[in-house]
């Protein structure tokens, strides 16, 4: 009789236990996404990076709306920042801090990727695949880039955003419905939120070799310098993000962009500026290393500068490059899928 019920136990549980085998199968992780779906891998990735959660029970929520909320703290999450937690809500509806997405959209508001003319969030609407670009390119700090490029978008039913919506199809972070439209106002699914989400992930890691030359390599794109004045002041000589931006689109995905970080000085005296000199890099040390100057970085151009008050009563504006320059423009060039940086010295 032992030896029946033994028998019983094990055909009874056996349609269980295979249905258990089954799911701890797909490769997602989760049981609602089928090893087949065209997302799975991103999902499964995803899930391994701790950029999106699942909804619970094990399932992912395949096919359920991403909402604004969700996606503001899987961009969190993205860029690794620190959770900010203040006593009141940046927006009219996110005054709960009870709420589990309050101090996500906190710190997404903190880091400019909610539009800062906004005093709602909408924290639990669907985003929309023109508010999924935008959120994304304001994470990875590039609003100011996105008023340079609107002329470029390349989808006829773009009206608003348009150059935060290039931006993001030039990274390969989104795509359009066909060559000419994007469907702007159509709401985002989770799992092409994970798409956008692992892209992005991808970019950002994507390995760059970075190479210091002192000659402009053949068949590298040169980011062109800026030059001139802009009134008394003197602009910087060396690559703006635009020039970068536009550099690496002309060499195209897989292609190698040349920096010119060659140090550069201009002095102002009387109102007027003086021609642009080139500096050695021991001149630049010993301007770095003076007593009488002022350091300062451009965010216009990401581009470091010191301002030297000369004996004469004159300014030297200098020039350089800082390894935090150099590393900001990398990192856009990766995410425009360069593979070969030349630094220009």
């Amino acid at each position: 009789m032992k030896q029946i019920t033994v028998r019983l136990t094990a055909l009874l549980l056996a349609p269980v236990m295979t249905t258990t085998l089954a799911l701890a199968a797909n490769k997602s992780g989760y049981s609602d996404v089928p090893d087949k779906h065209w997302a799975a891998e991103s999902i499964a990735q995803c899930k391994q990076y701790n950029l999106l959660q699942g909804i619970g029970s094990g399932k992912f929520g395949l096919g359920q709306k991403m909402t604004r909320a969700a996606y503001a703290a899987a961009l969190c999450r993205l860029m690794g920042w620190k959770t900010v937690t203040p006593e009141k809500g940046s927006f009219t509806d996110n005054q709960d801090t009870k709420k589990w997405y309050f101090s996500a959209i906190e710190t997404a508001s903190e880091h400019d990727v909610f539009p800062g003319h906004s005093t709602t969030c909408r924290p639990n609407d669907a985003i929309t695949r023109e508010e999924m670009a935008a959120m994304t390119v304001r994470a990875l700090g590039y609003s100011t880039l996105s008023g340079t490029v609107q002329d470029e978008c390349p989808f006829t039913d773009v009206t608003t955003n348009p150059g935060y919506i290039t931006l993001a199809w030039r990274m390969g972070l989104v795509t359009g419905m066909n060559a000419a439209t994007f469907a702007p106002k159509s709401d985002t699914t989770r799992e092409q939120a994970a798409a956008v989400l692992l892209r992005a992930y991808q970019g950002l890691k994507a390995k760059v070799s970075v190479t210091a030359v002192s000659a402009a390599p053949a068949g590298a794109v040169l980011a062109e310098s800026l030059t001139g004045t802009s009134g008394t002041v003197p602009l910087s000589p060396r690559a703006a993000v635009e020039q970068v931006y536009d550099a690496a689109v002309k060499a195209g995905r897989g292609g190698s962009v040349t920096i010119n970080a060659v140090p550069a000085a201009q002095t102002v005296k009387g109102g007027k500026v003086g021609a642009l000199r080139e500096l050695t890099q021991d001149e630049l040390s010993a301007y770095l290393s003076g007593s009488d100057v002022q350091k300062a970085r451009s965010d216009r151009f990401d581009s470091s500068y010191l301002i030297c008050k000369e004996k004469d009563g004159s300014t030297t504006v200098v020039w350089y490059e800082s390894e935090t320059d150099i590393a900001e423009k990398t990192e856009l060039c990766a995410l425009l899928g360069i593979k070969t940086v030349y630094v220009l010295k």
